[in-house]
């Protein structure tokens, strides 16, 4: 293809932050041209001409700018510091109740809950097992009673499933709105892989379920130390 038809010192771009909310970054390809941008990110990816991205933990990081000519990409980098979390983006209690920020929180199997099932399943609007009803015993026998999982918010959306000290380290995403919660690259203690729906979340208690056309599998988790 030959050599690029532009070199890097032609790159013109620019990388800048919102005034007192250094999260949101605003980009702007300026290279003569008319040549499409790439632009690459933690946590995700442009194509756009111009554009508005959120970084919504603190710490420092690369923003790569790459434009593609006939003889080849040419790019450049630079590095910008957020200075904290957003305030904005996890103004949702949910956030704080499930991770409990940079420090996080680790949930584990209520197996005292007051009607001792805490997994199994039952009817479409159900908050607790109805139908197939387990407890500790069932979760001794499948040799999951001892699984913790941790959230947290340290640098990122961290989740940490612990299944017989061994410690399996992914990924998650809240959906404040939907109330929602999915994991990428591991799951909940018995999961079936799937986007959870939260249907109850307090200081010391946690509900999950996976919705079906009349019909819930139901998971019930309590904070680590929180005694009924």
């Amino acid at each position: 293809m030959g050599s690029p038809t532009i070199a890097q010192s032609g790159l013109k771009y620019s990388i800048t932050q919102k005034d007192g909310h250094d999260n949101i970054i605003y980009l702007s390809s300026e290279t003569s041209g008319g040549y499409i941008p790439f632009w690459q990110y933690t946590g995700g990816f442009s194509r756009k001409m111009q554009d508005t991205i959120n970084l919504p933990f603190a710490g420092d990081y690369w923003i790569k700018y790459t434009i593609y000519t006939h003889g080849g990409p040419v790019g450049d980098s630079t590095k910008i510091t957020v200075s904290e979390n957003d305030p904005e983006y996890f103004s949702s209690a949910l956030w704080n109740l499930l991770a409990n920020g940079a420090e996080g929180k680790t949930w584990v199997w209520a197996v005292d809950v007051p009607t001792l099932y805490c997994y199994g399943n039952g009817p479409g609007d159900a908050t607790t097992p109805a139908w197939w009803t387990n407890g500790e015993s069932y979760l001794v026998s499948q040799g999951v009673a001892a699984d913790e999982m941790t959230f947290d918010l340290d640098g990122a959306k961290n989740f940490t499933f612990n299944h017989n000290g061994t410690k399996t380290k992914a990924i998650f995403d809240l959906d404040t709105t939907a109330q929602t919660v999915k994991i990428t690259g591991s799951d909940i203690s018995l999961g079936a892989k799937t986007t959870y729906t939260i249907v109850k979340l307090n200081e010391n208690e946690l509900t999950l379920v996976q919705q079906g056309d009349g019909w819930r599998n139901i998971w019930l988790f309590k904070r680590k130390g929180y005694n009924y």
